[in-house]
């Protein structure tokens, strides 16, 4: 209830949002009237039950003391005790840092006591008020057991320096006392405004009010958030515009990370639920897999990776299965059917398959799970660096992933705004490199350290080469790949030649990659290709004469010219796509990428077929199916029946 009755249009400079937690029927309710006039049980059949069902909620409006005129608001969240609505209280605390801890005298500690600490642990809500209800039913011994048992579970579950405050919600006896301590918290209470994190606003409640339409009520995660922003709904990834944001009774210009609001945009209230995001557009990722740090609240229980468990975060519920990468470590990977959507550091619980207890919970690390190794030691090393903030862990990723990181997953993991991200780049500058990958907006970040390995392997590799194969000009990008036996991506080391090339260190002749220095010595056999059959070929393009045909157009007599392609073929200067048909690398890289092309083209589930290859390539059957197959045959493509898929990416084949 507002000390002072005005409306006029505020920043919302500074809130306080307690939620409560609670056994149900300890006065949870019945205490948040006293504190603000408002009974948060709203619905009918709350009244008649007489229990919290759905989290309520309610406002006390006080200007500062100090007489700046700031208006300072105490937010509380409501939330149902009884354990059949368990996950309408996880929805209720999912998105606060403060809770009221309420605990009826003459019960004691109950099972939901129990289970509510446990998931603000879990939460990482750290700033617990206790308040001792029901005092006029419990004589002042049992009030001191009491607080006694509460205080000795609180510091079971970490909670430290925690207040203690008895009241009678009949009388109101002790709420002042309580009110009084929650301004002057609520009056120190800053906003975290550094500008590092994109903003994100947690949906709990959608409807629509006559003549202003969708109104949704939540929390802002992070970030800050003006009138007028343009965001995209998680669960759509549809872009909504924020018209009006309102906290209680009060028009606000600005909404910083913590505060409550209820917000007017501009989609219909049916396409928003409970636990959905409205956030930046750089921060939309949906996750079927993410990565995290799972805590057991009972050390003896074991997850089983076959088992569905029910998965708390933000606001939203998801059945998922669970897999150990590190029991030891406390690593797990959650997978999800429907889309979750997080960014490292969220907090989640979890709760056993028949969603009666909880079992757990932790923070997710990493919502980018590679497809192959998820539990490698190298993966590992990856994810124990993510427990870490976006500073320490750039850096200890740098030295944990010998092939980088990826610049743009990175941010998006961590939801930084550019600016956060170009400064921590700029810390770093020195002793990073930042590699461009073809077709990518992303950058590679890679230690200076790593890529000078990298760059003596390559060197080396090549020189060893020239060794082996003097009459070469040099060799291909996939050989250069086997050879080394690079397990990073075909584009990172064609983006460390390309740096290399630049730097004058190698060069390119064709596709094939030599030292500057190195003159091969061609056999008979290669200048003789090189002077006549070469340039044919290159004219010809897509459709290259049969062997038959070569010897007539370059004079060469049939076993000589086969033995001539057979040594260039072995050399790597030319492709044996059939028997009768031979074609120059470039030429064969330029048909994978037509291939790529057309594949994308086409429902990926049906794939193609010959004749779709044969109408937009303009090359005849017989030579498309020659073509598809030596496709199939080195791994780049399948057939299944009479169509097509691309097995692999193209530069995983040809460089």
């Amino acid at each position: 209830m507002p000390d002072h009755e005005h409306h006029q249009d505020t920043t919302a400079s500074r809130q306080l949002i307690m939620a409560t937690a609670g056994h149900v029927d300890h006065g949870k309710t019945s205490l948040i009237k006293h504190l603000t006039g408002v009974d948060t049980d709203t619905l009918k059949e709350e009244r008649a039950r007489g229990l919290t069902i759905n989290p309520g909620y309610a406002y006390h409006h006080f200007e500062d003391p100090s007489g700046s005129g700031d208006q300072i608001t105490l937010g509380f969240v409501d939330v149902p005790g009884h354990a059949d609505f368990i996950p309408n209280m996880l929805a209720g605390v999912g998105s606060v840092a403060n809770a009221l801890l309420v605990v009826a005298c003459d019960d004691g500690v109950m099972p939901q006591t129990r289970e509510h600490l446990s998931i603000l642990q879990l939460l990482g809500i750290q700033q617990v008020v206790v308040v001792l209800t029901k005092i006029d039913r419990a004589p002042a011994e049992q009030l001191q057991n009491t607080a006694s048992d509460i205080a000795r579970l609180l510091h079971a579950k970490g909670f430290e320096n925690t207040e203690f405050f008895p009241v009678n919600n009949l009388t109101g006896e002790g709420t002042t006392e309580l009110l009084s301590h929650l301004k002057e918290k609520a009056i120190h209470t800053t906003s975290s405004t550094t500008g590092e994190f994109r903003s994100r606003f947690l949906v709990d409640r959608s409807f629509s009010v006559k003549g202003i339409g969708t109104v949704v009520t939540g929390t802002l995660k992070q970030g800050q958030l003006p009138c007028t922003e343009q965001l995209v709904l998680s669960a759509t990834g549809e872009e909504v515009r924020i018209r009006a944001l309102r906290l209680d009774d009060y028009a606000i210009q600005q909404l910083q990370p913590g505060q409550r609001a209820a917000v007017n945009i501009n989609i219909a209230h049916d396409k928003v639920q409970r636990g959905d995001w409205l956030q930046e557009k750089a921060s939309y990722q949906p996750s079927f897999r993410i990565d995290t740090e799972l805590i057991l609240l009972d050390e003896k229980v074991r997850l089983r990776s076959s088992a569905q468990y029910h998965l708390y975060i933000g606001a939203s519920h998801h059945v998922v299965n669970i897999r150990a990468l590190d029991e030891a470590d406390s690593l797990y990977q959650v997978r999800s059917l429907e889309s979750m959507h997080a960014h490292h550091g969220d907090r989640f619980v979890i709760r056993d398959p028949a969603a009666k207890n909880t079992i757990g919970g932790g923070r997710v690390l990493d919502i980018f799970v590679p497809r192959k190794g998820r539990s490698s030691a190298a993966r590992l090393d990856e994810l124990k660096s993510k427990r870490e903030p976006a500073a320490e862990a750039l850096v200890a990723l740098l030295e944990a992933s010998p092939y980088g990181i990826d610049c743009k997953q990175f941010s998006c993991n961590y939801d930084l705004t550019s600016a956060a991200l170009e400064s921590l780049l700029d810390q770093t500058r020195e002793s990073v490199s930042s590699v461009s990958l073809k077709g990518s907006d992303s950058p590679r970040l890679l230690s200076n350290s790593r890529l000078s390995e990298f760059n003596t392997l390559i060197l080396k590799q090549i020189s060893s080469y020239h060794s082996a194969n003097k009459s070469s000009q040099g060799i291909s990008e996939p050989q250069l790949n086997s050879a080394l036996g690079f397990q990073g991506s075909p584009l990172l080391l064609n983006a460390i030649l390309k740096l290399l090339i630049q730097q004058g260190s190698i060069d390119r002749t064709g596709t094939v990659l030599h030292l500057p220095t190195h003159q091969a010595s061609l056999s008979e056999e290669e200048e003789q290709f090189l002077a006549k059959i070469h340039p044919i070929l290159k004219q010809a393009g897509n459709i290259p004469p049969r062997t038959r045909e070569l010897v007539e157009l370059t004079g060469i007599p049939l076993r000589p010219l086969e033995r001539i392609l057979k040594q260039c073929s072995k050399s790597g200067i030319l492709i044996k796509v059939a028997d009768n048909r031979h074609y120059l690398p470039e030429t064969i890289a330029e048909l994978a990428e037509f291939t790529e092309q057309l594949a994308k083209s086409y429902d990926a589930d049906s794939g193609f077929s010959v004749i779709q290859f044969r109408d937009a390539s303009g090359i005849g059957r017989n030579l498309c199916i020659e073509i598809l197959e030596y496709f199939d045959r080195i791994g780049f493509t399948r057939r299944e029946d009479n169509a097509r898929f691309i097995r692999t990416q193209k530069e995983n084949i040809f460089g």
